[in-house]
């Protein structure tokens, strides 16, 4: 039998971690965060709001933010009748009754939690159950004559009358006085239960449940456990006090562990976490199955990949024993629940399909949650359900990415920029609209800057709007803002009012343009001191016009648009470059107008020659 071993992780302030290790292979792994509180296995006292009778449910408040779910058949046994048929919860709960409830299922989403009046206390060997005063045994304890024994330990034990005894799969092997100190300790801690809910007014918590740690040794210990370790010194104490109440015959397997390294990566089980949370899992024969989780279900797909085999049958057979193994194990590891469906690799030897379908009950039977299992259909597809233990680790640890909002996939940027220009489109349509603003990212403008400019001037001679698009860096791709300014005015623009480019630019200055604009800068104040009012006049009037030239692409200085360096020039830069030409057209102009003024102010200085 492989050696196993438990690693519980709890030096971190944020989470606790526990990893059980059967022959060095992750068996079993679970994960709870500090500040995510765990409300399943609490109890509460709740106020019911709400009867359904549609539904046969009521919805009670226990001092959480969501209202608990509470159906008909998880009232006690004790209030309803045999017949579940002749019940009816609205004859059973009032408006504003008071109720002790435990909460069964966690909140999960939009989802409330669902709440249940069957109280239940589960200890190491046995479980109570306060008002269902029926005896049980664990259907995981199968053999007829062990099932015998149990219920002769269980007759014998001092159980009061509103009470009812279930005994665990731990119980095999203890002794008459292990169940009688069980079941004492399950009493007292239900006496207390009572006692706080008679004290407690408002609705809200009355008994929380066990840590992870506690709940682990408490459901989770096998009886062939080697080890326990333990790295954090406060954690070790509390547990090695519980286990000398419930368990001192296992005690000398408790241990606090000191070493340098994370006591999981010292026995290499950091590697196995993080496969959890890939989609893939490989097959030793090169295979490989490929799990996805959706609203409805969870799907799993089986590809042979690389298994090779002397025909297909038998390649289909040894990938499909090797992922019903894997399987089992990924849904305990994840903890996946609801409908699954799992889609096996086609077979035609009937003998094949159920010796995949016994290799994978085989294996669920190590898991503690509650399943059915379906039979491979002749689609080569089996579907089962599971019961959820705890929510999957991808929940836990995950959540929605912002750029695909959790589907996995994101629109091209053509796609989206198609849809934003469809907006403005839209929005330029309207009659009160004078100006829309709109903001989007980077590189969706400069696409729309590049192959809409024609397009969206168009759009502005046509509704007579203006359109200003301001790219951010900041923003993701899908990210989209429109802003309506509504027109004011009584009269309507003229077509010359509107400024038509669509994307106003400020174009960083090149070093030869810099040098060209303080060459023009120097030269008129030279130039007045040889020219006369007339030529004053011309250098001011070029100024004025190279101004007024740039402001067409100065007018809105606070909105600018890094233009990326590429081989293809944008759709802006011809604009650019045509003012650039005027400037320097101007600056000529100017330079000859200078030269002359030098020449006539020269001649009429010159000396006269003597004869």
């Amino acid at each position: 039998m492989s050696e196993v071993k438990v690693l519980i992780n709890a030096s971190d302030e944020e989470e606790i971690r526990i990893a059980t290790l059967k022959g060095g292979v992750l068996f079993d792994y679970d994960v709870e965060f500090i500040h995510n509180e765990k409300i399943k296995g609490n109890i509460y006292k709740a106020k019911v709001i709400k009867i359904d009778q549609s539904l046969q449910a009521a919805f009670v408040d226990y001092g959480m933010e969501r209202n608990g779910f509470l159906p008909l058949a998880e009232l006690p046994r004790n209030v309803v009748s045999d017949d579940p048929g002749k019940s009816k919860i609205q004859q059973l709960l009032k408006k504003d009754q008071e109720i002790m409830v435990q909460v069964i299922r966690e909140q999960l989403g939009n989802k409330g939690a669902m709440v249940s009046a069957q109280i239940s206390l589960a200890g190491r060997y046995l479980v109570v159950t306060p008002g269902n005063p029926i005896n049980g045994i664990s259907r995981k304890i199968e053999g007829s004559e062990e099932r015998k024994e149990f219920k002769r330990m269980v007759d014998l034990l001092p159980i009061p009358n509103d009470i009812g005894v279930i005994v665990r799969t731990a119980s095999l092997g203890i002794s008459q006085e292990d169940f009688e100190k069980d079941l004492h300790y399950l009493l007292d801690i239900y006496n207390e239960i009572n006692d706080r809910y008679s004290k407690q007014i408002q609705p809200g918590l009355v008994w929380r449940e066990d840590d992870l740690v506690i709940r682990t040794l408490r459901d989770g210990f096998l009886p062939d456990t080697s080890e326990v370790l333990i790295d954090d010194l406060e954690t070790f104490k509390r547990a090695q006090v519980f286990m000398k109440r419930t368990m001192p015959a296992h005690l000398p397997v408790l241990k606090h562990y000191v070493g340098k390294k994370n006591v999981f990566s010292k026995y290499q089980t950091e590697e196995q976490i993080e496969l959890i949370y890939g989609r893939t899992i490989l097959l030793p024969s090169g295979g490989a199955i490929v799990i996805d989780q959706t609203e409805a279900l969870v799907a799993i797909d089986v590809n042979s990949g690389k298994t090779t085999g002397d025909n297909q049958e038998d390649t289909a057979l040894k990938t499909n024993l090797e992922a019903a193994i894997e399987i089992a194990r990924q849904l305990r590891l994840r903890d996946l629940a609801g409908l699954i469906a799992i889609d096996f690799i086609d077979m035609k030897r009937e003998t094949n399909i159920k010796s995949v379908q016994s290799q994978l009950v085989d294996h669920l039977k190590e898991d503690k949650a509650r399943m059915e299992v379906g039979k491979i259909n002749r689609f080569g597809v089996l579907i089962m359900t599971r019961q959820r233990i705890r929510p999957s680790l991808q929940h836990i640890n995950h959540e929605s990415c912002v750029s695909c909002r959790g589907t996995g996939k994101v629109k091209t940027k053509e796609a989206v920029m198609l849809e934003c220009f469809r907006k403005i489109r839209s929005a330029a349509t309207r009659e009160e609209a004078s100006r829309l603003s709109v903001r989007m990212s980077s590189d969706i403008g400069l696409l729309m800057l590049n192959s809409k400019r024609a397009d969206i001037h168009n759009l502005e001679l046509k509704h007579r709007v203006r359109i200003e698009i301001h790219p951010d860096h900041s923003l993701h791709l899908s990210d989209f803002f429109l802003e309506i300014e509504k027109n004011t005015n009584v009269h309507e623009p003229t077509t010359e009012s509107l400024d038509h480019s669509p994307l106003v630019i400020t174009p960083p200055e090149s070093k030869s343009t810099q040098k060209v604009n303080r060459e023009a800068k120097s030269r008129p104040s030279r130039a007045r001191q040889n020219t006369g009012k007339q030529d004053r006049d011309k250098q001011r009037a070029a100024l004025t016009e190279r101004e007024r030239l740039r402001s067409l692409f100065h007018e809105d200085k606070t909105d600018t648009v890094e233009i990326a360096t590429s081989s293809k020039p944008a759709a802006g830069f011809d604009i650019i470059s045509s003012i650039k030409s005027s400037v320097d057209s101007l600056v000529r102009k100017a330079k000859q107008q200078n030269k002359k003024s030098s020449v006539n102010v020269a001649k009429q200085q010159e000396p006269p020659i003597p004869e």
